[in-house]
């Protein structure tokens, strides 16, 4: 019967072969958006609206971006990175999540991102470094690049106190740039942190974070079996509790350039305001 209904749905909506419901939505919402939002984005007037809301140079920026909604960009990703390294400088650093579609199997140098099309890209771009970690693989461009990514390997959990991701938030200036992820985006990695930090605090975490498994790790064409934790099945992110607390977190900015919300926050701030919500029992996850 569930079956017949997803069948039935699909057929609504237009999915297209091998596209997921999630997808379809999105693509025919973009259609719809289109329609309204027609001005073009020229890549002088992105750089003047990032250094307008608050990025400069010498800013640590982990950036989340569907490049979907740069519909209306008159660039390229690879115009975008740019972009993003001429503003912060090469006293700056720039990071992507890079993680791979599998996580039991995963080579650094070859296995392409799964975070989207902007991640790829800069992968693949020069003096890009690329964390070791089998589910969730951090790339690094900039001062320190090299450094922040490191012990990613050793990590327990891909979020815990080893990860580029926490790591990036004991940085000064770090922002978490979101580029067409809405005014309110749900994607914020670092939030992740907060349940690995109080693992042995919360009850809640340990049951949670508490699913083992055994992936495969390519280094340099050699193999390595890596030791992991993941989430145990069927606890999903909670968006209404990652909304709650972006809304609590005051050093943010968002800017609407043409139909693309930009939108910053201060990751040190994100990721406490994450402790703070989880030690009063209001979790990420549900």
């Amino acid at each position: 019967m569930i079956s017949k209904l997803k069948f039935i749905f699909r057929k609504l909506i237009g999915a297209k072969e091998k596209e997921g419901i999630v997808d379809a939505l999105i693509r025919k919402r973009i259609k719809v958006e289109k329609k309204f939002y027609r001005k073009n984005i020229s890549k002088i007037e992105l750089k003047d609206t990032l250094i307008k809301m608050g990025i400069k140079k010498g800013d640590n920026i982990m950036v989340h971006a569907s490049w979907r909604q740069f519909y209306n960009f008159l660039g390229k990703p690879q115009d975008v990175i740019k972009i993003l390294k001429d503003i912060i400088g090469p006293e700056g650093m720039l990071l992507m999540p890079s993680y791979g579609s599998d996580r039991l199997y995963f080579d650094v140098e070859n296995t392409p991102s799964s975070a989207g099309v902007l991640s790829e890209v800069f992968r693949l771009g020069k003096n890009t470094y690329r964390s070791a970690c089998t589910h969730f693989s951090v790339c690094a461009y900039g001062k320190n690049a090299s450094e922040i990514i490191e012990e990613h390997f050793f990590s327990e959990y891909g979020f815990d106190n080893r990860s580029p991701y926490y790591k990036f938030t004991k940085l000064e200036n770090s922002k978490v740039l979101f580029m067409g992820l809405g005014k309110e985006p749900t994607k914020i990695s670092l939030f992740h942190c907060a349940g690995y930090l109080l693992k042995d605090k919360i009850n809640y975490f340990s049951e949670v974070l508490s699913k083992e498994y055994t992936s495969v790790l390519i280094i340099n064409n050699k193999k390595y079996k890596k030791d992991m934790i993941i989430r145990t099945k069927g606890h999903k992110n909670n968006n209404k509790v990652f909304k709650k607390i972006f809304r609590n977190i005051k050093t943010r900015k968002h800017i609407k350039l043409s139909n693309l919300d930009l939108v910053w926050i201060d990751a040190r701030e994100g990721l406490n305001k994450a402790i703070e919500f989880a030690e009063e029992g209001i979790y990420c996850y549900k």
